[in-house]
């Protein structure tokens, strides 16, 4: 099976979690990145640790304002939130250039820990498969981790969320953005109990 890994985010914890991120995977992949003016030791970490197929690490400018869409709630980081965005479909745009078939495709942060490996055995059509928990509130899914086929991981990563904002379909908040991607793209969501946690420095 050829797998493709696509990491987006803050590189911070690259290196500490690079052994178990590899591990925890359970075979041989390919790592993708979008990140947006991480710091030079951190993606020269990333460069050595992870020989990505393809990375940017340009600089995100945008002019959308996501916060002036009602439904906001208060832990909602709008820049943040953006930038997550952003960087899914910069990286999955470098997934897309680089014409190779992958069997599955996995979209995580590196600062994600795990506490056991993923399972690829028997991946079905038009299925994501997302960990339990971190939804965070209704109508949402957690945002952080999911994988599945190239097809369906393209939908997944291509989020729009201007387009779901403007049609209603979600209020500004990442996971319920995401959940609302899915629905819109009508996948089927598959949870999975692998468990990790979010540790930006060890």
């Amino acid at each position: 099976m050829r797998i493709a890994v696509l990491v987006y985010g803050r590189l911070n914890a690259c290196a500490e979690h690079h052994a178990n991120i590899v591990e925890s995977l359970g075979q041989p992949v390919d790592f993708f990145l979008s990140s947006d003016n991480a710091p030079a030791p951190f993606l020269q970490s990333f460069l050595r640790l992870y020989n990505p197929i393809a990375y940017t690490n340009a600089p995100i400018h945008y002019d959308a304002d996501l916060g002036r869409y009602p439904g906001k709630r208060h832990e909602t980081v709008i820049d943040s939130m953006t930038r997550h965005f952003i960087n899914k479909n910069r990286v999955v745009s470098l997934l897309e250039k680089s014409s190779i078939p992958y069997d599955c495709v996995v979209s995580l942060r590196v600062d994600s820990f795990f506490n056991e490996k993923f399972n690829f055995d028997d991946l079905r059509d038009n299925t994501i498969y997302i960990p339990h928990g971190c939804d965070f509130v209704s109508h949402a899914i957690n945002d952080q981790l999911a994988y599945g086929k190239m097809d369906v991981m393209k939908k997944y990563n291509s989020i729009n969320p201007i387009l779901l904002l403007e049609r209603k379909l979600s209020i500004p908040h990442p996971e319920s953005l995401t959940y609302a991607n899915i629905v819109y793209h009508q996948l089927k969501v598959q949870r999975v109990p692998l468990n990790y946690v979010l540790i930006r420095r060890l």
